[in-house]
């Protein structure tokens, strides 16, 4: 996935504008969970998410989703890592059904 296409997937699923990021070799963020949904399609470097039992390392090119509220780590590779993200608001549950 190229960049228009990821912006124009955002969009069409309700996503806020995209935002461009980029972090430095070996940046590790500790395990964390989002309150939004989110997506993010690498664009230089790369960047490994640990959900505990499950690893995921995405390169250029790859977009990776994180659904709100599941706790991971992200890591960024040797090269650090550029791309362009973006969040949703989850959808509204009705609590008294």
């Amino acid at each position: 996935m190229n960049e228009t296409e990821f912006r124009n997937f955002a969009r069409k699923e309700g996503f806020r504008e995209p935002e461009v990021r980029s972090q430095p070799p070996g940046r590790f963020f500790e395990s964390h969970a989002h309150e939004d949904d989110l997506i993010v399609l690498v664009t230089a470097g790369a960047v490994t998410v640990d959900y505990g039992e499950t690893q995921y390392t995405f390169k250029p090119g790859d977009m990776c989703e994180v659904k709100h509220g599941i706790p991971h780590t992200d890591a960024m590779g040797p090269d650090g890592a550029s791309y362009v993200l973006a969040w949703r608001s989850p959808p509204v549950t009705n609590s008294q059904e």
